[in-house]
């Protein structure tokens, strides 16, 4: 089964970018190919449970995509009833059903709020809940129908009100936090769930708009967010990572009366029979007692988390009275029945959606190997059968590279890394295989990755709201690996090359989601393999704010892409000898780039790569610049020299 960590999955390579092209030659596509869709998957970050028109038994779910797609499924049986697409929409954490049974979806990337009513042949799009803001993280409904919501990048929370059709912004909850990351209502209050930099329990009065910050223990001051917000009854539960652990509060005096380690998310149930609410606890349901606050097993397990929980009439002597239902992350339903214990998992018929494509790499065979977004996912491209084939299991791949007869791959979240023999059968757990993670050590996305000598190099950029990215060097032969935080003081490190014992690497300023950068000008420093330390760092562009790509040419010069500006490094001297800028780039308007450009130098004496939307071509002699393809995201290169870019969910060849 597939691992997963249901952190924030936003992974943007460059936010509200500036861009001119200059100097360029704009390209024809009669050398591009159109491979297709690589993978196809289901993925339901959140989802909600009502009665249809008829008072039968609905799950609601909605399929991230390209678009997003909005399910209605039998809760009972798993049958799909209805889908819609929603336009515009990438995928959706947040769905509540109002009082009268009509159903809300908060939307990401365009943060707009779509609203159905059961029996109604389509899916209303009431607009973008608030200017600027790209996330609509969770939502709730009060008891008057008005719905409320938390956001990104501002870490806002607003109202819509369906009499009035109208929004209201209540601004942002917690100065400096972009994430209002969790929300539900207690009678006038809406409690809100605020991080990533650090995390904050805000209380928000819905009439008169105040708001005052619930003072949570200080051992949980240096974790990273309020990321689940429950209310059952007069009980709150506000769940912080990442520790997981839940806080529960009296709603009635504000104050912490248990607390409920381990907790895996996403939600807690509304109150069922004998006063019980239930939780994932360690992959296990567990009930759990609202007067005692007692907590039991309920020994149905292996499930991770929980996309939201409910109750439906079931009936039959296996399933009497109320049955708590529940989705997963790949849309099949769970049952569990608190009077009998028996428990089950239906199939949800619930259709994959295509995958935006996130990363693209050569493996030891010479194919082309694709990681998906958000959903995850692994296909490889045999490029002389012209043949795709896809590969479930893998979490979001954000760097890949070949080191020997192995494809290695950085996973998202926590810094995974695993590999893969492509002359070995496909068995995810087996072939591929994870060798560690990073999360301890507070890094979560590996975007660079290079082999170095008879070892691998590891660049990580850390986790939510923190600064500070590391090199890891990894022996796959003894399965050990050394770790180095802040070789360059709190950067990112985003790209990597290897020669001749040394591993060179370039930086970005930005650090993980939710604060900002305190350095302001990215580096090159250079890290001696075999003696583990630094030889030294420098400023090879000044003022920019990322190296994004290296490659050495066959003269043992260093070549390296910042966003735009390509400049050519002299490892024995220490020095940059020529630099010219591609590209122009705002940097003011850069929310942050972890990603921004790929380079490499081909046995023709040319170097080839990819940034803002193109594909180049770059003679090293006079650095006259060639665009080859516009609308192109990533880059690869196979074994016979054909290049290879994404356009949304499919891959594209260059052929040479």
């Amino acid at each position: 089964m597939r691992k997963i960590y249901y952190l924030i999955l936003l992974t943007v390579l460059v936010t509200g970018v500036s861009v001119l092209y200059a100097n360029s030659s704009k390209a024809d596509e009669s050398n591009v190919k159109e491979i297709g869709t690589a993978i196809n998957d289901v993925s339901i970050p959140g989802a909600a449970y009502g009665e249809g028109s008829n008072g039968e038994e609905w799950a609601y779910a909605v399929a991230g995509g390209s678009p997003a797609v909005f399910n209605i499924v039998n809760a009972e049986t798993g049958e799909s009833v209805d889908s819609f697409e929603l336009e515009g929409a990438d995928s959706s954490w947040a769905l509540t059903v109002d009082p009268e049974g009509k159903v809300y979806i908060g939307s990401y990337s365009n943060g707009n709020l779509y609203r159905y009513t059961p029996g109604d042949d389509k899916v209303e799009n009431l607009g973008k809940a608030i200017s600027g803001e790209s996330y609509i993280w969770r939502i709730s409904s009060d008891e008057q129908g008005r719905i409320y919501g938390g956001t990104y990048p501002n870490g806002k929370v607003f109202q819509y009100d369906p009499e009035t059709d109208e929004f209201r912004d209540y601004g942002q909850m917690s100065d400096g936090q972009q994430y209002a990351r969790s929300i539900d209502i207690y009678k006038d209050k809406a409690y809100v769930g605020i991080g990533t930099n650090g995390p904050n329990l805000v209380e928000l009065d819905i009439e008169t708009g105040e708001k005052r910050e619930i003072e949570l223990p200080e051992k949980f001051d240096h974790e990273t967010n309020v990321y689940d917000m429950t209310v059952v009854r007069d009980k709150l539960f506000a769940r912080v990572t990442g520790v997981s652990t839940i806080l529960v509060f009296d709603l009635k005096t504000m104050e912490i009366i248990d607390e409920i380690e381990n907790a895996d998310g996403l939600d807690v149930s509304p109150a069922g029979p004998k006063n019980l609410a239930f939780l994932i606890i360690d992959g296990e349901l567990h009930s759990y007692n609202l007067q005692s606050l007692e907590l039991t097993p309920t020994g149905f397990d292996n499930l991770f988390s929980a996309r939201g929980l409910g109750w439906i009439n079931i009936g039959g002597k296996e399933y009497p009275g109320k049955t708590l239902v529940g989705i997963t992350w790949n849309g099949d339903i769970r049952h569990y029945n608190p009077i009998t214990g028996n428990h089950r998992i239906v199939p949800g018929q619930i259709d994959g959606q295509p995958v935006d494509i996130q990363s693209l790499a050569q493996g030891p065979n010479g194919n082309i190997f694709v990681g998906g977004y958000f959903s995850g996912g692994l296909a490889e491209y045999d490029y002389e059968n012209d043949q795709l084939t896809e590969y479930k299991g893998m979490g979001q791949i954000e760097g890949m590279a070949t080191h020997g007869d192995t494809l290695y791959m950085g996973v998202y979240t926590g810094a995974e890394l695993f590999s893969y023999d492509p002359n070995q059968a496909y068995e995810y757990g087996t072939n591929p295989a994870k060798h560690f993670e990073l999360k301890d050590q507070d890094q979560d996305r590996p975007f660079a990755l290079v082999s170095a000598g008879d070892k691998l190099a590891v660049g990580t950029v850390p986790d939510y709201g923190k600064l500070g990215g590391a090199l890891t060097i990894f022996d796959p032969m003894t399965e050990e690996y050394e770790f180095h935080r802040n070789i360059v003081e709190n950067q990112s490190i985003i790209s990597l090359e290897y020669k001749d014992g040394l591993v060179y690497g370039g930086t970005s300023v930005w650090g993980g989601l939710g604060i900002q950068p305190s350095e302001e000008e990215a580096k090159l420093f250079v890290w001696d393999v075999e003696n583990g330390q630094k030889d030294y760092e420098t400023v090879p562009v000044p003022g920019e704010k990322a190296i994004s790509a290296l490659t050495f040419d066959d003269e043992g010069y260093l070549w390296g892409l910042t966003s735009g500006v390509l400049f050519k490094y002299d490892p024995e001297q220490g020095e940059v000898l020529e630099e010219k800028e591609l590209y122009s780039l705002d940097w003011g308007q850069v929310g942050h780039l972890w990603r921004g450009g790929f380079l490499t130098y081909d046995e023709d004496g040319n170097l080839y790569g990819q940034t803002h939307g193109e594909l180049f071509k770059v003679d090293p002699d006079t650095l006259e610049h060639e665009t080859l393809v516009d609308d192109a995201l990533l880059f690869a290169e196979d074994g016979e020299g054909n290049f290879y870019f994404a356009r949304d969910h499919k891959l594209y060849k260059y052929e040479r």
